[in-house]
């Protein structure tokens, strides 16, 4: 399921940038940041108008797992002006995260929709910073055990927590690429 579905999203996200090559105003971002539930991720992003299209990928260094994240984003850009662009700074965002974690006792499988409100700093015409804040719905939770536990053993540490709706946040640092 893992490749399978990974293939599909980046297929996915390579046909909406080709299908909108020819709309004005197209630019790509690189991004890099940090975030719940991406975690720290880099990515590219697409302009078309108003619009924007992403794709990152992202794990924890921190994590004793193996982990690794998937998102993919489209960001609608609706208010405010900015003297180094005319992309309007504040943003809605709709975002699928695919999350995979592969510990000593289990193997866990999320995906999660990822709605936030943003705005972003342009500190350059090139450079700038986004805060987002919003939150995470599991549309998928699925947890298959490796090895059979012993009473001594709790368990690995739970990325999402046991709710099905949680609190999730980002900061991204973009460069454009004209």
């Amino acid at each position: 399921m893992k490749n399978s579905f990974l293939t599909s999203l980046v297929f996915c996200f390579l046909f909406i940038f080709y299908t909108n090559t020819s709309r004005a105003q197209q630019e790509f971002n690189l991004t890099g940041g940090t975030g719940s539930p991406e975690m720290i991720n880099v990515g590219l992003r697409m302009r078309v108008d108003q619009n924007q299209y992403g794709l990152a990928i992202g794990t924890n260094l921190a994590y004793k797992n193996d982990n690794i994240n998937v998102s993919g984003d489209y960001y609608y850009h609706f208010s405010g002006r900015s003297g180094h662009t005319s992309l309007r700074p504040w943003y809605i965002k709709s975002g699928l995260t695919y999350m995979h974690s592969e510990g000593d006792w289990e193997i866990r499988q999320n995906l999660l929709l990822v709605p936030r409100l943003g705005r972003e700093f342009n500190i350059t015409p090139e450079f700038g910073v986004a805060l987002e804040a919003g939150i995470m719905l599991m549309l998928i939770d699925k947890n298959t055990a490796k090895k059979e536990r012993t009473d001594a053993v709790s368990g690995d540490l739970d990325l999402i927590g046991s709710g099905f709706i949680q609190p999730s946040a980002g900061l991204k640092f973009f460069y454009r690429l004209y």
